[in-house]
């Protein structure tokens, strides 16, 4: 295609927008209409609504063709357009036009599901249609949805025409093939925003071309059908979500792919209730004890055996509930992970002697354990810095770094403290800290993820045994070399192999000791990953911090959708019923190519963890939350926020710390098109412009 992409825009040679393409073939067709034709009503019915249009069929990419439809305004000015938009697209003045009314075009519409559809009279305006090459099965109903996520071309309207696991049925995109007949086939039809009629031609052929190429780096490699039939299955979730803010994504993946969702839960949840709404986030709820103790796991056997549908996976997104689950899958004979490697991950003793140095790392279960440890140098032989941390826990909650022999004991009475489990005593890595994310099926790397975590209050060389570990930000996708990268990716998906891990997905935290790069500033208030002056001695090594079994929460699984276009909690649940042909089909990540950098990723983006700022009362101004009012307040800042989530509201009871981690006000997820500096100094931007009232 005659387009050179820097940096997410591209140099469009405009005079070649719809020739000298030849990966992607165009067939044009202009129609334009009388020039006294003007429309009456938007009806599909009314013969009178006839405007000049053309529209072009694309071969995208092996997977599947578009159709770009362009209808142009009602009058003698764009019926002329029409006809030299033919000439410059087809090159061709004696092509022969066959006169069809617009308003043919819209009963099309309309007859394919598109009821809604609704066009400007004095704009131009745009629509495409999306045609899948062969005959298959939905994979996932709002695939379109997913993957045109943060397009930039602002999308008026995207219509999804197939249901989950429907057959669809390919046509025949050539020359003979009439706009009715495509239109009728298409899987999807986006509308796009109506362009204003002064644009030049060769202004409107630049944006479709654009329009395009954006297509096609999203589309390209991504399967929406399966070749196969699709049986559908049924999915357990057990323990639900605590809101439909942290549930949602959860709920409508499982809709999208065709899995009726069971909720296995404590009595009073809140999606108990057999409401409507209840019923449209899941089939049904199983009220069930869930204390912690061992029997828990019976428990959910006995849950799972007493809904009288059959239920052909279970999972949980809990930490503290993976063994037990695990127990109850394979007690079931669903698709599971061994137990073994479940409790291998939960304890963080035993995962961090998967790479345990002799001496360096112990467990006590109080600060009289560790006295009598450290009398025995042959046993344990401390060097600072260390990290003490509670054999089972989350969230950074009661993790310290000690820097001198008098705050180990203090370090060791705070972890012990916390769920009443031992302490580990571990060495501290330094170097850049990384969230890795992989997508595993029958231990091959289906896909993974490398954000950076930049340095956090612990990090400090003058870090206290009060300071936190908790997370400020996450910038994504890693500026760590790509030899480093590759260091990482076989180190950790090895090591989850090794210890039983082969299908899931995992979430997984790291550093990179010896690293070839450095947290600087490097002006203007930014501290980023950047080569060091020096190079270290030593051979990089990735060390291992925790192993999650599970998608990252929240916070985190969003923005990495936003960001690859893979959805982690479809892939969990995919996992969880043993659908590993749909597994591999949705790990796949868009394929924009910027300059310099691996392909996978539509833009830089940088995840803002913004701190509750004191103890206290949430009080909110005028009625609006703070990211909402951040939005009309800095609209600068809004055009490149794409994800803003607030986690209080008015008359919230807030704190500052629980456990030692630090709570949050919000999660903003910023994105830049032409650099990852740029999505650095926003998300520093935005951070500094939160605004949240909390009353002492």
């Amino acid at each position: 295609m005659a387009v050179d992409v820097v940096y997410g825009h591209p140099a469009v040679q405009p005079q070649k927008a719809f020739q000298d393409a030849p990966d992607l073939p165009p067939d044009v067709v202009a129609r334009p209409t009388p020039a006294s034709a003007t429309p009456s009503s938007q009806s599909a019915d009314d013969e009178s609504l006839l405007r000049p249009f053309f529209w072009e069929t694309i071969r995208l990419c092996e997977l599947y063709s578009v159709v770009h439809v362009v209808l142009l305004p009602p009058s003698q000015l764009a019926t002329r357009c029409a006809c030299q938009v033919q000439t410059a697209v087809s090159g061709k003045k004696d092509r022969q036009e066959r006169q069809n009314p617009s308003s043919h075009l819209l009963h099309a519409l309309h007859k394919a599901g598109c009821a809604s559809i609704k066009f400007a009279t004095t704009a131009i305006s745009v629509f495409t249609c999306i045609l899948p090459s062969a005959d298959g099965y939905i994979g996932r109903s709002d695939f379109l949805r997913l993957r045109l996520q943060d397009f930039p071309f602002h999308i008026q309207h995207i219509h999804d025409l197939l249901q989950p696991l429907q057959r669809y049925s390919a046509i025949a995109v050539d020359a003979d093939a009439s706009l009715p007949s495509l239109i009728k086939h298409a899987a999807g039809i986006v509308q796009w925003a109506d362009i204003d009629n002064s644009v030049s031609i060769a202004g409107l052929q630049e944006r479709i071309l654009y329009l395009t190429q954006e297509l096609k780096c999203r589309l390209d490699a991504a399967p929406w059908l399966s070749p196969e039939p699709i049986a559908r299955k049924r999915v357990a979730l057990v323990r639900g979500r605590p809101n439909l803010t942290a549930g949602g994504p959860v709920y409508r993946a499982a809709e999208a792919l065709g899995l009726d969702l069971v909720i296995i839960s404590e009595e009073g949840h809140w999606l108990q209730p057999e409401t409507e709404e209840n019923k449209k986030h899941r089939e049904a709820f199983i009220s069930t004890d869930m204390t912690e103790d061992e029997c828990v796991a019976n428990r959910f056997v006995a849950a799972v055996k007493s809904y009288p549908l059959p239920i052909d996976g279970v999972f949980t997104l809990s930490d503290n509930f993976f063994v037990a689950v695990a127990k109850a899958a394979q007690a079931l004979g669903l698709p599971t992970s061994p137990v073994l490697s479940y409790e291998t991950s939960v304890d963080k003793y035993r995962s961090r002697l998967l790479q345990d140095e002799p001496g360096k790392t112990a467990r006590v279960k109080s600060v009289d354990e560790l006295n009598q440890l450290l009398q025995k140098p042959d046993q344990f032989s401390p060097s600072f810095p260390l990290i003490v941390k509670p054999t089972k826990g989350w969230s950074s909650e009661c993790v310290s770094k000690v820097r001198k022999m008098e705050d180990l004991a203090i370090a060791v009475e705070k972890a012990t403290a916390r769920h009443g489990s031992a302490a580990v005593i571990e060495p501290f890595f330094d170097g850049p800290e990384m969230d890795v994310n992989f997508v595993l099926l029958d231990g091959e790397i289906l896909f993974c993820e490398i954000a950076d975590e930049p340095p956090c209050q612990a990090d400090a060389s003058s870090a206290s045994v009060h300071d936190t570990f908790s997370p400020e930000a996450l910038t994504m996708p890693s500026a760590l070399p790509t030899h480093e990268q590759d260091i990482v990716r076989s180190t950790l998906r090895d090591i989850l192999v090794n210890i039983g891990f082969r299908t899931g997905i995992f979430h997984v935290e790291a550093r990179m000791v010896n690293s070839s790069y450095e947290y600087r500033d490097v002006g203007g208030g930014v501290i980023d990953l950047v080569p060091k002056k020096t190079l270290p001695l030593g051979e990089p090594t990735c060390r291992l911090i925790e192993i999650n079994a599970r998608p990252p929460g929240f916070r985190v699984t969003v923005p990495s959708k936003q960001t690859y276009g893979v959805d982690y909690f479809a892939a969990h649940m995919l996992a969880a019923v043993g659908d590993g042909s749909r597994l591999r089909m949705i790990a796949q990540p868009f394929q924009h190519a910027f300059p310099g950098w691996s392909a996978g990723w539509q833009y830089w983006s940088r995840l803002v963890y913004v701190p509750v700022p004191a103890d206290g009362t949430v009080r909110l101004s005028e009625g609006l939350s703070p990211c909402e009012e951040l939005k009309r307040r800095r609209p600068d800042l809004a055009e490149h926020m794409v994800m803003a989530m607030d986690y209080f509201g008015e008359g919230d009871e807030v704190s500052m710390y629980t456990d030692g981690a630090r709570n949050y006000a919000a999660n903003i997820l910023v994105q830049s098109r032409r650099s990852r500096r740029e999505a650095i100094e926003m998300g520093n931007e935005v951070l500094r412009s939160y605004r949240i009232c909390v009353e002492a």
